[in-house]
């Protein structure tokens, strides 16, 4: 069964009572099973430590307040064993998980059997094993152990997962080492652990206009003044109405001001704090056992590892306003990986893509560390790509027209509408200029943003490599190995066909699974698909 659950032993290695009695050999807490593991014991010392330092406080401080407050004796007393009870509760709970947990790696599968009521054995074949990432807890750093997550690289359900926690920081790395050799050290032409990039502390600073960091900064402050929003309205705003009355209007203008720039300042340092948690130390390195290993982290250090046979190209991704300044960051393109899932051991919602091979940079150092990790030696010419046809412009320009007139046209509608029904007398030109002053509006930053989208065009082939770049606010150019393209798409809508255009889509094993260029010339087009993979469009273009 090439499964990811499976209830019985791997081959070699099955009971002579079939699998389910081999797993119910397991379910003896503590019972020494040959070739399985445990977890480290210090996984209950550490759960303890944490509950002893998050559970007390909050109990203490209750019972203090309520024995000020006068409350019968009993209740403080109360509380305080029912968290010693919680405590004691969870430290058993996490003393049977401990020894009803194990783990093994055989010549075909790696496999963990867990659960306290509910039993579970987990088993991945080993060849289809694609990151094995691990990742330190603070918490658990003092005790020396860590959290390991083995993936398939399946995006669907938790079946393609399996994760050990915790298990000694050692352990974790020979785990690392094993499950992702399968021949890749003998592949590697490295004689050691080669350095592609490291951080450099002044880049931290462009946490600040990143977009993850900035979107915590500023979305947590919105959060937190929307749960105070009731005790602004009553208290704050009143008392400033109050005070405005009387004050001067500099006054009232520095008010203002300082207001707004003091929630800039506190987004700002939130964003920056961010970025210096998920990037400090980072590093990026090329290992003896042919995998590149993203490491980084100050809070949870975290490790990536990414086969360099699975790499199918790099990204270089370039977001505003950070590409005014000449910053960049790249992204890997790997089979094995989902481009959605975020975070690092496969936790959703993450704040680095588990994609990611570098922080922003400048962008000369990104292009060196894109470079360095598909052994680019002579170099990726991301800057020396062909432009789009003129129509491409054309196309973006309408829409931006269109955008205008139909915003305009619906701001006037809607203003005609209030109109009718509200008892206040007014003009009929007052909707009309509101409508030509939305349309104006759209069409003063739309346009620019049309023509930004057409010169963020480009395509071209670079030795061994395919180039394909898109994107105004958020730029993407992807370099992908020739060899890797395995189809091509090429898509046509109404508009594109009256212009000559096309859409033409390179498809590979690995991230997104299509990357785009839109709005090429078709013949042009297809004449660079052939080139870019002789063979494989050819008996398509033969049909006409």
């Amino acid at each position: 069964m090439d499964g990811n659950a499976n209830t019985g032993a791997p081959q070699g290695n099955r009971p002579r009572s079939g699998g389910l009695e081999g797993l119910r050999g397991l379910a003896a807490p503590g019972a020494p099973v040959q070739g399985w593991t445990l977890l480290s014991p210090l996984t209950v010392w550490a759960d303890a430590v944490v509950l002893g330092l998050v559970i007390p406080g909050p109990a203490v401080v209750t019972a203090v307040i309520l024995a000020v407050a006068g409350v019968p004796a009993v209740w403080p007393l109360l509380i305080l064993l029912g968290a010693a009870v919680v405590i004691a509760a969870a430290v058993g709970a996490d003393v049977l998980r401990y020894r009803r947990t194990r783990y093994r790696v055989t010549d075909a599968r790696f496999e963990a059997v867990s659960g306290v009521i509910a039993r579970s054995h987990k088993s991945l074949p080993r060849e289809r094993i694609r990151s094995v990432d691990v990742a330190v807890p603070l918490w658990a750093r003092p005790f020396g152990l860590c959290r390991v997550e083995v993936g398939t690289g399946e995006s669907t359900g938790a079946g393609g997962t399996l994760a050990l926690s915790l298990i000694p920081a050692a352990e974790g790395e020979r785990l690392r080492r094993v499950l992702l050799e399968r021949g890749a050290a003998a592949e590697s032409d490295a004689d050691g652990t080669a350095e592609l990039a490291t951080m450099a502390p002044r880049w931290f600073g462009y946490g600040a206009l990143a977009w993850t960091p900035a979107a915590i900064g500023y979305g947590g402050l919105a959060a937190l003044l929307g749960s105070f929003t009731e005790l602004l309205l009553r208290v704050a705003l009143p008392w400033f109405l109050g005070y405005a009355e009387s004050a001067p209007v500099t006054t009232i203008v520095l008010w203002a001001v300082g207001a707004v720039l003091s929630l800039v300042v506190v987004a700002t340092v939130v964003a920056l704090v961010v970025q210096i948690s998920s990037w400090w130390d980072f590093r990026l390195t090329r290992e003896t056992d042919g995998t590149l290993r993203v490491q980084r982290g100050l809070l949870t250090r975290t490790s990536v590892s990414i086969e360099e046979r699975r790499m199918r190209g790099v990204e270089l991704e370039e977001r505003l306003p950070l590409r005014w300044l000449g910053v960049a960051s790249v992204a890997a393109v790997a089979s094995g990986l989902d481009q959605a899932q975020d975070g690092q051991g496969g936790n959703k919602g993450g704040v680095v893509p588990k994609r990611a091979l570098t922080p922003e940079m400048p962008r000369a150092r990104a292009r060196r560390a894109a470079e360095s990790a598909v052994r680019a030696e002579h170099g990726i010419a991301f800057d020396e790509l062909k432009r789009h046809p003129r129509a491409a412009l054309r196309r973006r320009a309408v829409r931006a027209l269109a955008a205008a007139v139909a915003l305009a046209a619906v701001a006037g509608v809607a203003s005609r509408a209030l109109g009718a029904f509200t008892p206040l007398e007014v003009s009929a030109e007052v909707p009309a200029l509101g409508a030509a002053a939305i349309g104006g509006a759209v069409l003063v930053f739309g346009v620019p943003y049309a023509v930004g989208c057409y010169r963020g065009l480009g395509h071209g082939i670079d030795g061994r490599f395919l180039l394909l770049r898109k994107g105004m606010a958020a730029r993407s150019t992807v370099a992908l190995k020739r060899d890797s393209v395995i189809g091509w798409t090429v898509r046509r809508s109404p508009f594109q066909r009256w212009s000559g255009l096309a859409t033409l889509g390179a498809t590979v094993a690995a991230g997104s699974g299509i990357h785009r260029a839109p709005d090429v010339d078709l013949g042009e087009g297809t004449a660079f698909a052939d080139e870019a993979v002789p063979g494989l469009l050819t008996p398509f273009l033969e049909k006409g």
